[in-house]
């Protein structure tokens, strides 16, 4: 999965990321509007597709299809769906124009023995990066001006994510999402791509999940 250059350490290029996602997001709908969620476990074992269904609906009862695609209709009319993958212990989630993901509760739920990070934003550039450990959100807020999360006192929790502040600074020409999804990528390993949204894979549906 991770396939960037790296420092002579280990550690991947944040530039070299960055400017992956740069060039994915220009002229792309994944540009317009997703929610792109991953979790990583803390003892290292996936989350079964059961386990996902649970914590994202809460209780309020969901259905776990076999394969679908980004082009096929995985909405059955309910109020929302994921896209689901697994690499290793880590799992993935993906809405379009959706962002069940990186509100509460549906994020501290899915942090439960873990830590999830998520990324959204829609056509109208309202956006939210969220950060839930051990079922406990950690970090949530709109990054558009840098100024008003730079100082918050979790930030130092999600060291990535404050390497990345350079990269939001849209004013002078940069991508906040695409710093956005570099920096879920540099913590995670998790890779967001075109041909991601391409391949079939599992899927969630369910109503409206419900509160804790």
């Amino acid at each position: 999965m991770m396939e960037f250059h790296d420092m002579g350490d280990g550690r991947p290029v944040v530039s070299d990321v960055y400017r992956r996602y740069q060039r994915l997001l220009a002229g792309h709908w994944l540009g317009e509007a997703i929610c792109w969620t991953v979790v990583v476990p803390n003892d290292g074992e996936p989350l079964t597709l059961t386990e996902i269904g649970g914590r994202v609906s809460g209780g309020a009862g969901y259905e776990a299809k076999e394969i679908a695609s980004f082009e096929d209709d995985y909405s059955d009319g309910s109020d929302w769906s994921m896209l689901v993958d697994n690499s290793g212990p880590v799992t993935m989630l993906f809405e379009y124009n959706g962002f069940k993901g990186v509100h509460a509760p549906t994020l501290p739920r899915l942090s439960t023995n873990a830590r999830a990070y998520s990324a959204f934003w829609n056509v109208n550039a309202n956006n939210r990066i969220s950060f839930a450990a051990d079922g406990e959100m950690i970090l949530t807020f709109d990054t558009m001006f840098v100024e008003d999360w730079i100082d918050l006192p979790n930030l130092a929790r999600w060291p990535e994510l404050r390497t990345m502040v350079p990269y939001f600074d849209w004013q002078n020409g940069k991508s906040w999402r695409a710093a956005m999804l570099a920096a879920i990528e540099l913590t995670t390993g998790a890779r967001l791509s075109e041909e991601w949204v391409e391949q079939e894979r599992p899927y969630l549906i369910s109503q409206e999940p419900v509160a804790d």
